[in-house]
């Protein structure tokens, strides 16, 4: 690893809109469409059969239109002429074809939960999508979380800290390493703990299959060294290997929010230009939510620009961008800030893609509900209440609704899955990508793809 001697300091706001949620009935998913490609040896997605692949999940007249073709409802994909379609438990069931993996925890993959509902306080949809759908609960129950440092705190304190979920089943497990927003590490007030704002997304992830590591990189309020916190991040994945017997060094992916996706992207780039000595394994999938990088005079956005535009572009990582359409505190398209449309269109590879996650308010294009899905800032989270630390001050309640478990769970997992466990990847790069769930009159929620670095339609 070759580490940067001089830290560029950033910094990003907290202020963080609400997440509401509403009440309703559970979604009808019927038929998805058929898995039309597999993921190599290398866990690389052949980008020549996506493209096949989510061409022919489309209608001649939405593949004229390649707006409407990216916002294919579940039903336009599935009933479509030119799309083949098969049972729903045999297109979206995941064996876990790892080979480091337990064969005997395989067919656990196969089973369907029968209390998919999570907790929270009058959600959209009464449920989540049922099992196997990437956005539903796991099959696995989860082991007691541990919590420990990953490397000494010396001058700079003791925030090494990392939380460490995984399911309480025997096998090698793909790793993922979270990383969270400024000054959201820990919930607030008395009962500050480590993930807790995030804990249901955790959760979820770890319940289909893998080791989820939550890594506090940041010493404090004032700390903005983010390629630092890069460097801290692949401290926690050494450690974590010499931990945690279970957890995959190979398997990896990085996901992070708003702060902790700029400094997730900082680490793709360290071990994807600057590992000369493969110390650390390349990330086969990189998530970035609600990507945030305050300009100056708060902090300097320019080292997240930079890094970006020499990001080894021949690397089998993919990366993807999802930010909220009323996202204020890291306005997606802001020609000021190199958030996610300036980064994502910096990148050269052409493994990318930018969600727009759109909720039910007065601007949105998707019907209006009451109470209406929020898509602000606070969309990735999963918190119950106030997370704490500089937050506390900005952040009212978020609660777990539809656009977690249809948007940002459903990429987290299906993207994960395609990589590690030849899943099917339409949950995360093709036709399901979009659908946001059915409301109790049939009309579905959905989502927009705002870039993609690779040719579905021409013209896109």
């Amino acid at each position: 690893m070759v580490r940067i001697a001089v830290p560029l300091w950033v910094s990003v706001t907290a202020a963080i809109g609400a997440c509401l949620a509403g009440c309703g009935d559970s979604a009808d998913l019927g038929p998805a469409p058929k898995p039309a490609f597999t993921v190599d040896a290398g866990n690389t997605l052949d980008v020549g059969a996506l493209d096949a692949a989510t061409a022919e999940t489309s209608s001649p007249d939405t593949a004229a239109d390649p707006g409407m073709a990216e916002a294919l409802t579940w039903e336009d994909a599935a009933t479509t002429a030119d799309s083949p379609v098969q049972d729903t438990a045999e297109t979206l069931t995941v064996a876990d074809t790892a080979p480091d993996s337990d064969p005997a925890d395989a067919a656990a993959d196969q089973a369907v939960s029968a209390d998919a509902a999570p907790t929270c306080n009058g959600c959209l949809f009464t449920q989540q999508p049922p099992s196997p759908h990437p956005g539903g609960k796991g099959p696995y129950a989860l082991a007691p979380a541990d919590e420990f440092e990953y490397a000494p705190g010396g001058l700079t304190g003791n925030y090494h800290k990392m939380l460490v979920v995984r399911p309480d089943a025997p096998g090698v497990w793909p790793t993922v390493f979270f990383l969270p927003g400024k000054s959201l590490y820990e919930g607030g007030g008395f009962s500050a703990k480590l993930g807790q704002p995030y804990r249901a997304l955790l959760d979820h992830i770890a319940s289909h299959g893998y080791v989820v590591a939550f890594v506090r990189v940041e010493s404090g309020l004032l700390d903005a060294d983010h390629l630092r916190m890069a460097d801290d991040l692949l401290l926690a994945a050494k450690a974590l290997t010499d931990k945690v017997s279970v957890a995959s060094p190979s398997k990896v992916a990085y996901v992070g929010h708003s702060m902790g996706a700029k400094v997730a992207l900082l680490a793709a780039w360290k071990t994807l230009n600057s590992d000369q000595s493969n110390a650390h394994a390349d990330p086969a999938a990189v998530l970035l939510f609600s990507i945030a990088n305050e300009p100056p005079p708060i902090g300097t956005y320019q080292n997240a620009l930079d890094k970006a535009k020499v990001m080894f572009k021949d690397a089998p990582t993919w990366f993807t961008f999802a930010t909220g359409a009323d996202d204020g505190t890291a306005t997606w398209n802001d020609p000021k800030k190199p958030n996610a449309k300036a980064l994502f269109d910096a990148l050269p590879t052409t493994r990318k893609q930018l969600f727009v996650v759109h909720g039910t308010g007065k601007d949105d294009p998707n019907p209006p509900t009451k109470p209406e899905l929020v898509d602000d800032h606070s969309a990735p989270m999963t918190i119950e209440g106030k997370p704490g630390g500089i937050a506390d001050m900005a952040l009212t309640d978020s609660h777990l609704d539809a656009l977690d478990w249809y948007g940002f769970w459903k990429w987290t997992v299906g993207s994960l899955n395609a990589h590690f466990k030849a899943g099917d990847p339409a949950w995360a790069y093709g036709a399901q990508r979009t659908h946001g769930g059915n409301l109790p009159d049939g009309k579905a929620i959905a989502h927009e793809v705002a870039g993609q670095g690779w040719t579905v339609f021409p013209g896109l």
